[in-house]
């Protein structure tokens, strides 16, 4: 267990040693190694990129270390071509939306991989208040999410009918009917529709 703890703070001390050095470099430019101009130090900080406690199942991402030093210079440089080399969906997807954020509109999504593509459209239209972003993602599931989160945020029942599952569209049209009683009318489940009428009368 001590171990573990010690495996677990020298990887914590290692992300903060490259999100520091990625941040110096990203002001200083890139770096000349053995005389060969335009090498990233993302790829050459002596970053942990190996697995913690491989047989727990629960390791942190491999790469995370250059991936957060990837996104500092995207960030820094407003370059989409560097969030493509990040390789943590998560943190890819999450590149792409901040410089979607940073430049106020969806195209740096529009030229994300599409491992990256709906990640970025939920979290602009999350951060960015932008309905529809969430239309643009390929994945039903995840663009049903996004739209049901959305309406129900703002409590907009015009954006449940563009639900494509039942389920979570009726239960998008109970969670805005506190702002229009008559879309528990919309809510095709019977049993559901009656208790979001019987809601809305208390």
């Amino acid at each position: 267990m001590e171990n573990k703890n010690n495996i677990i703070i020298i990887l914590v001390i290692l992300l903060l040693a490259a999100a520091g050095a990625a941040v110096y470099f990203a002001q200083k430019g890139p770096v000349i190694i053995g005389g060969q101009a335009g090498v990233e130090v993302c790829g050459i900080l002596p970053v942990f990129t190996g697995q913690l406690d491989s047989g727990s199942g629960s390791s942190p991402p491999s790469f995370i270390a250059q991936d957060i030093c990837h996104m500092v210079f995207a960030n820094e440089k407003s370059d989409v071509a560097i969030c493509g080399k990040v390789k943590t969906p998560e943190l890819k997807g999450q590149c792409y939306s901040m410089l979607a954020i940073k430049s106020g509109g969806t195209e740096a999504c529009e030229n994300a991989p599409a491992d990256a593509r709906d990640r970025c459209y939920s979290q602009v239209a999350e951060r960015m208040g932008d309905p529809k972003a969430c239309e643009q993602i390929k994945l039903a599931n995840e663009r049903d999410n996004c739209l049901s989160n959305y309406a129900s945020r703002i409590g907009d029942g015009a954006l449940c009918k563009k639900i494509t599952n039942i389920n979570q569209r009726d239960n998008c049209y109970m969670n805005t009917a506190r702002n229009d009683s008559s879309l528990c009318n919309s809510v095709s489940n019977i049993n559901m529709r009656q208790d979001c009428l019987r809601n809305i009368g208390r």
